[in-house]
């Protein structure tokens, strides 16, 4: 049996490095990456997603990154096929337009804003544990 597995985008290296601590407390192995061209999606420049197995349990991204945002990555997985559930995917900002909140929330994709709210972030994180199946594979990253 493996451990969860979770993928963390942020610019911000200290908050990068708090997530993943917290998330290692929690039993994940954890990828984080300070900007979103590193998707296995974006390496390949692949129309569709080439992978076998989804690449991880849940991933989180800030809003504002460079070179896209938390949004655009998410929609750019969507419309290439990425096997994760929209579900457990969260995007976290501390600014950001309307539309575009209601964009990410009619996707299905989860928000939390900045400052965040460390009990609301970890029951989202709960439900997404319930649904995980970690006897089935993940594909590796390289």
């Amino acid at each position: 049996m493996r451990k969860p597995r979770a993928i963390i985008y942020d610019d911000e290296i200290t908050l990068l490095d708090l997530f993943k601590r917290w998330m290692e407390q929690r039993g994940y192995e954890v990828l984080t990456f300070n900007e979103p061209s590193i998707c296995p999606l974006y390496d390949k420049n692949s129309d569709k997603c080439t992978q076998e197995y989804q690449c991880s349990d849940v991933v989180i991204t800030d809003y504002r990154m460079p070179q896209m945002t938390g949004l655009e990555l998410f929609q750019s997985q969507h419309q290439r096929g990425c096997k994760l559930d929209v579900k457990h995917k969260a995007v976290i900002s501390g600014d950001m337009e309307h539309e575009n909140r209601k964009l990410i929330q009619d996707m299905g994709i989860s928000f939390f804003q900045k400052p965040l709210i460390i009990p609301e972030f970890s029951e989202w994180l709960s439900e997404c544990e319930k649904r995980i199946d970690l006897s089935a594979p993940l594909n590796p990253l390289q």
